[in-house]
């Protein structure tokens, strides 16, 4: 929820030469920057009552703005307008003097630590900064969050793919990996194949897998629609239905337990102990039914 952690410091420490000082500053004169990496706040309830309960534990970052007596928030949105709720006056600030490319470092590295951004979120806050602020492009930028050049790039690449499709895996808050796999579509296939990632919630390795069906559905008018039907289809029936096989087995097991709750361990112990042995017969098909699911699921998504 707050900013903590060395690899913060060290960032702040980085690109600001200067200690900077802690001062409760009015409210009323702090402002939100003008190209803000989050569009949206999102909920600040269990902020608020946070905040509310024990008290701001992190101070806000903000910098002077030049020739006025207004300062910008560098990181701290939320809690800034948590307070702002609370009617709070005041708010404890950490100032610092940064110009317009370390003021964005700072926010970048904070949203990026704290996994704040949706992916479009961060592929757009990475693709400003390259453009803009860039000296020295996605290497720079990946030394200053922490993270490879290769995960920089990947991320900028989601914004190749059409914006309906981005909105749709935004919603849904889908890995990234999974949406770089549409690269290698069609602009028609990528729309159908979102779609289906959304709607039934496909994992990266049944992505992978109608992707590597198409390439071999060349004359097949909807090869991407009759693969799902082919293949998807049966996996998610035979998954359900050894779900339920294996719900049988478990309700099983535990109306064996109740009836060993009634056996009188001394005058019934052969009972018991062939209940038990029914038990663990019934535990170990649990098992292997799982074992079944997991290689069948592994099957599906490798077909090839």
């Amino acid at each position: 929820m707050f900013i903590t952690g060395h690899f913060y410091d060290s960032i702040l420490l980085d690109i600001n030469h200067h200690s900077g000082i802690l001062e409760e500053i009015k409210i009323k004169q702090i402002k939100s920057p003008e190209r803000a990496i989050r569009a949206v706040l999102g909920n600040l309830d269990e902020l608020i009552c946070s905040i509310r309960d024990r008290g701001l534990l992190q101070p806000i970052v903000v910098r002077p703005l030049d020739n006025t007596s207004y300062f910008e928030v560098v990181a701290g949105n939320r809690r800034l307008e948590a307070c702002n709720n609370l009617q709070c006056r005041k708010i404890l600030c950490h100032i610092i003097y940064l110009d317009d490319k370390e003021a964005y470092e700072v926010s970048l590295v904070e949203n990026v630590q704290h996994k704040t951004l949706e992916l479009i979120e961060e592929a757009e806050a990475f693709n400003k900064y390259v453009d803009d602020y860039g000296y020295g492009g996605v290497s720079e930028l990946a030394r200053k969050i922490g993270k490879s050049p290769s995960y920089v790039s990947r991320r900028i690449s989601l914004l190749k793919l059409p914006k309906e499709i981005q909105e749709q895996l935004l919603r849904q808050r889908k890995n990234a990996s999974i949406a770089q796999e549409l690269f290698s579509l069609d602009a028609q296939n990528k729309e159908r194949l979102s779609s289906l990632i959304v709607d039934q919630n496909l994992t990266r390795e049944n992505v992978r897998a109608i992707i590597s069906e198409l390439n071999y559905a060349e004359n097949d008018e909807e090869p991407l629609l009759s693969y799902y039907s082919a293949r998807m289809k049966r996996q998610h029936i035979m998954e359900r239905m050894l779900m339920k096989c294996i719900t049988s087995f478990k309700v099983c097991m535990t109306r064996i337990d109740e009836i060993v709750e009634y056996v009188d361990e001394e005058d019934d112990w052969i009972l018991r102990e062939v209940l038990m042995h029914y038990r663990q017969f019934t535990h170990q098909q649990i098992d292997t039914l799982f074992r079944v699911k997991k290689k069948m699921i592994e099957r599906y998504a490798h077909p090839n």
